[in-house]
C-alpha cells in the first residue's frame, strides 16, 4: 500500500511541477519556443510506456492544475487533454502493431492536432461565436507545426532514452531480408 502511496505521491509531485514549467517558464519563452506542450508531452509518453489508467490520472491531476492557473475556463485543459488522449489511445490499440519510435511519432502528431483543434474550438464556443474559428488562421497552423515539431523531437529524446533504460523496446528500421 505504501508503495501505491509513493507512487502517485511522485506522480502528483511530477504534475505540479510541470505545470509550473508550462506556465512560469515555456510560456514565457520567446518566438517558437513558447510552443512546447510539456502537457502533451508527458500525456503522450504516460499512455505510451503506462497505459490508459495512469494517462487518465495524469489528465485529472494535470488538467486540474493547469485549469486552476489559466485564465480559461474551468476545464478547458482537462478537455483538451481528454480528446487527445482518447484520439491517442484508438489510434494506439486500434490501428499501430508495435511501439516503435514510429509509433511515438503517430501518437505524438495525432495528439498534437486533437490538443489543438480541441483549444480552438472550446476556445470559439466560449467567445459565443464571435470571429474566425481558430483552425481557419494562419496562426494556428503555425502553432501546430511548432508543436508537432517540438513533439517530434522530445519523441525522440524520450523514446531513446526508454530503450537505453529499460531494453524493452526497440528503436529499430524496417529491414529487407533476402536478396538485394
Amino acid at each position: 500500500m505504501f508503495k501505491k502511496v509513493g507512487q502517485i505521491l511522485i506522480f502528483a509531485a511530477i504534475c505540479l511541477v510541470a505545470s509550473n514549467l508550462q506556465f512560469a517558464f515555456i510560456s514565457s519563452l520567446p518566438g517558437a519556443f513558447n510552443q512546447i506542450n510539456l502537457g502533451l508531452m508527458l500525456l503522450v509518453f504516460i499512455l505510451f510506456f503506462f497505459g490508459a489508467k495512469a494517462a487518465l490520472f495524469f489528465i485529472f491531476s494535470f488538467g486540474f492544475l493547469m485549469d486552476t492557473f489559466s485564465f480559461q475556463f474551468f476545464g478547458f485543459y482537462f478537455i483538451c487533454l481528454a480528446a487527445a488522449a482518447v484520439a491517442s489511445y484508438l489510434i494506439l490499440e486500434n490501428w499501430l502493431t508495435n511501439k516503435s519510435l514510429y509509433s511515438f511519432w503517430v501518437l505524438f502528431l495525432a495528439a498534437t492536432l486533437v490538443y489543438n483543434l480541441a483549444a480552438v474550438i472550446l476556445a470559439f464556443f466560449a467567445v459565443n461565436f464571435q470571429g474566425l474559428p481558430g483552425f481557419l488562421t494562419l496562426s494556428f497552423w503555425r502553432n501546430v507545426f511548432y508543436q508537432s515539431a517540438w513533439n517530434i523531437l522530445a519523441a525522440a529524446l524520450f523514446f531513446n532514452i526508454s530503450v537505453a533504460l529499460a531494453k524493452r523496446f526497440q528503436p529499430f528500421f524496417l529491414e529487407k531480408k533476402g536478396g538485394l
